[in-house]
């Protein structure tokens, strides 16, 4: 018996590894700038936190309903070749981001790919991380498609089809250097159906999930999702009990230690004093601010810091999202694709792209748009 709590406790510990990692850092700055942990909790966005809970469980709810698996196992019939499959999936991850932002769009795709995965008993681990690229880049064109666009957007009152306009060149460039990836990076291999079984969906499921997921929507814009937890929660928790099991919710205790650490992070003396003496009315130097920035504290906050020292928008958007790419911390949406992906040496796998991708994307961008 306690040889198998050991065992339990070995594997949640490898699988939260992350949150425990950033949980011991956040203790530490707390300790060193006189912080009383009583205070953490003023440090989470606790709406951010309640929508994508919502998010999370509506979406296992689809993922348990057995669609995923249907979608997939007739895409796999159709389509047997890797680049065409990771074109296809990278692209609607993109599309996705565009409009349902791109936590939302990873939270479909992914599943999706986590079943196409299965019918094929191939590794799509490096498909899941341009993914999560292409939902960085897709979100980064709409004021709607991230957080840190949705806060420029307000922040300086420009028109919809404006921030678009002004959007479009950096996202065309990370475009056509995501696709220049995909051809080098994935082999034109064929693919085949060799663990596939028969689909069965539970349509009670996927109905009940689908309705939240319409209704989720619409909360959002009203600004009711609080609500709509504690409904999706009890409606799943009285239809199918499995799905509060299946959840992920180490990934939303992820995201709260995150919340902790950037808000630590940001009172560091140091970094105040860094911010105060750097130029931002240089145009390149602020957008290499927001893209290395990003880097640290993740680019939701970033864009916000960066706000108080500079009026030029557009400059600051192209810094920010082009920091969503790169290191992990640097969108919200690297933590949830690499949270699916099994494969050892995952991190390694995550930054050997993304790191490269960043790079080439910074560099372009910066000589040729700035």
């Amino acid at each position: 018996m306690v040889n198998k709590f050991y065992c339990a406790g070995v594997s949640a510990l490898k699988k939260n590894f992350l949150p425990v990692i950033l949980l011991v850092t956040a203790l530490g700055l707390a300790v060193a700038l006189g912080q009383p942990l009583r205070r953490f909790p003023n440090f989470v966005d606790w709406n951010t936190i309640v929508t994508l809970s919502t998010l999370l469980l509506i979406t296992t709810g689809i993922k348990e309903s057995g669609l995923f698996y249907l979608a997939a196992y007739r895409i796999s019939r159709r389509m047997d070749n890797e680049r065409l499959l990771a074109l296809l999936l990278i692209f609607i991850s993109a599309l996705l981001s565009m409009f349902l932002t791109n936590d939302v769009a990873l939270f479909i795709i992914v599943p999706l790919t986590l079943s196409l995965q299965q019918i094929a008993d191939t590794d799509y681990s490096k498909i899941i991380v341009f993914e999560a690229i292409g939902a960085n880049i897709g979100s980064s064109l709409t004021p709607i498609g991230n957080p840190q666009n949705i806060f420029i957007w307000h922040q300086w009152g420009i028109s919809f089809l404006h921030f678009i306009e002004k959007m479009a060149p950096m996202v065309l460039v990370m475009s056509l250097w995501l696709f220049v990836f995909i051809v080098f990076i994935f082999s034109p291999k064929h693919l085949t159906c060799t663990n596939h079984r028969h689909a069965v969906v539970d349509r009670s499921l996927f109905y009940l999930a689908a309705v939240l997921l319409i209704a989720f929507i619409v909360a959002v814009e009203m600004h009711w999702e609080r609500y709509l937890l504690g409904i999706a929660f009890f409606s799943l928790a009285w239809m199918r009990k499995k799905v509060l099991f299946k959840t992920d919710w180490g990934l939303i205790f992820l995201f709260i230690v995150i919340f902790i650490n950037i808000n630590l992070i940001c009172q560091v003396e140091a970094a105040q004093h860094a911010l105060a003496h750097l130029n931002f009315d240089n145009p390149r130097k602020l957008v290499l601010s927001g893209a290395f920035m990003s880097q640290a504290i993740s680019n939701v906050p970033s864009a916000i810091l960066l706000a108080n020292y500079s009026s030029n928008f557009k400059v600051i958007a192209y810094g920010v999202n082009i920091g969503g790419n790169g290191l992990l911390i640097g969108s919200f949406a690297n933590l949830i694709a690499l949270r699916s992906i099994k494969k050892q040496f995952k991190y390694c796998l995550f930054h050997a792209y993304s790191l490269s991708y960043f790079t080439i994307t910074l560099i372009s961008i910066y000589y040729f748009l700035i």
